[in-house]
């Protein structure tokens, strides 16, 4: 990718299979009490790792679509890190920054070469930041579950860039690719 835009990508795991299976039963199998255990581990990451990801002042959520005709009518990544907020207090917590204002394809089940087309298609058009002062001058961590080739995270921290921010890196629970 010539310009990712984002400077980094932190993963929680690489136990890939066994995270992903956590994901695929709460994000899928709408199994929400995944989402404490998941913002326990979050916070235990943030915690291990202070001296690295402190410097970020900013800790917001990927974009997911929620209203009609969404999969899910609930934001996984938001419960995630609420979960983590009550684990570990006084993190720059701050999800929703990026908004998405409609459904876009999935990417589960299609290949990268589609993936692309969708985040830079209909992702791109999608995604908002509207709150553009506060992330202006910010070092800004995006929280995403899975990166598999960095092609919504890339979305993400343009959209971010475009509205100011200093910097911006992923967090995802694990790396995965074709999922």
């Amino acid at each position: 990718m010539a310009d990712r835009h984002f400077s980094r990508i932190y993963a929680l795991t690489d136990r890939q299979e066994a995270m992903w299976g956590a994901v695929a039963a709460y994000k899928y199998g709408d199994d929400r009490g995944w989402a404490e255990i998941l913002g326990r581990i979050l916070a235990g990451f943030l915690d291990e790792h202070r001296e690295d990801l402190a410097r970020f002042d900013l800790i917001t959520t990927a974009a997911a679509y929620v209203g009609p005709p969404a999969p899910r009518s609930w934001d996984h990544l938001r419960l995630i890190v609420e979960a983590a907020g009550r684990a570990a207090p006084g993190w720059p917590f701050a999800p929703g920054l990026i908004v998405k204002s409609v459904p876009t394809r999935r990417f589960l089940g299609i290949g990268p070469g589609d993936r692309r087309t969708v985040a830079e298609g209909p992702l791109r058009a999608a995604l908002s930041v509207p709150e553009r002062s506060r992330v202006a001058g910010r070092r800004v961590l995006v929280f995403d579950d899975v990166y598999s080739e960095g092609f919504s995270l890339r979305e993400m921290a343009r959209v971010l860039l475009e509205a100011g921010a200093a910097e911006v890196a992923g967090l995802v629970l694990t790396r995965r690719k074709g999922c």
